[in-house]
């Protein structure tokens, strides 16, 4: 008995498996895998066939999506632009400082963001032997984020709401600590469960001291440290 012409139509075909809902990506598989090792063995350390291995799909599987291991380090930086230059913040809240608009919510951030806490180590980690890293970390973490902080410390002078002083220097404090507060919580040491308490309780102490060193009376609530 021969097939109907409905019943061939009907038959499924080889080829690529369906993506069923929820499942996640080849590529985005790819690239958590390669943060994954990279902060865990360092770029050096680790292989496309290591990547491969760890997803589960062969090396030309990966290839495909990113033609090297530079590729993926494109990628990393690509992400982290995302996430981190984003429009210039609106005025602070009424009674809220600046400090705090630009300081406070990055303790939960970064608890609530593994994937940044490990692209953070494999900069922090990587900047002195990695010339491409070192790089796109002065670029974008020294001239341009000085640049970008500079302007919205400026305008918060000329608006007085914080003292009369030099808006680069103050950008070089404020810049100087988020970087030693990153490395100092989320790179040294180990990997986790990390003390959140405690990681809180340092960044605001820090927000108050800068608000009772900068911030003019009369522009902000009274200073909230952790103590209260």
């Amino acid at each position: 008995m021969q097939r109907s012409m409905k019943d061939t139509e009907n038959k499924p075909k080889p080829g690529r498996p369906i993506r069923l809902p929820g499942d996640v990506p080849t590529e985005e598989k790819i690239f958590t895998a390669a943060i994954d090792l990279f902060a865990e063995r360092g770029y050096a350390g680790t292989s496309m066939r290591e990547i491969a291995r760890e997803v589960g799909v062969t090396e030309g599987a990966v290839y495909k999506h990113y033609r090297s291991k530079d590729a993926i380090l494109v990628a990393i930086f690509e992400h982290l632009e995302t996430e981190i230059y984003r429009p210039l913040p609106p005025p602070p809240s009424p009674g809220l400082s600046i400090f705090r608009d630009l300081l406070e919510t990055l303790p939960d951030y970064l608890l609530a963001n593994p994937r940044m806490v490990k692209i953070s180590r494999i900069m922090m980690n990587e900047m002195h032997s990695n010339r491409t890293i070192r790089d796109y970390l002065h670029e974008a973490f020294g001239s341009r984020s000085d640049s970008y902080t500079e302007s919205i410390l400026k305008a918060e002078i000329d608006g007085g709401r914080i003292r009369s002083c030099d808006p680069h220097a103050l950008t070089v404090l404020l810049n100087a600590f988020r970087f030693g507060w990153v490395y100092r919580n989320f790179i040294l040491g180990e990997d986790g469960p990390f003390d959140a308490e405690s990681i809180r309780k340092e960044m605001l102490d820090a927000i108050a001291l800068l608000e009772a060193g900068y911030v003019l009376a009369g522009t902000r609530e009274p200073g909230r440290s952790s103590t209260g």
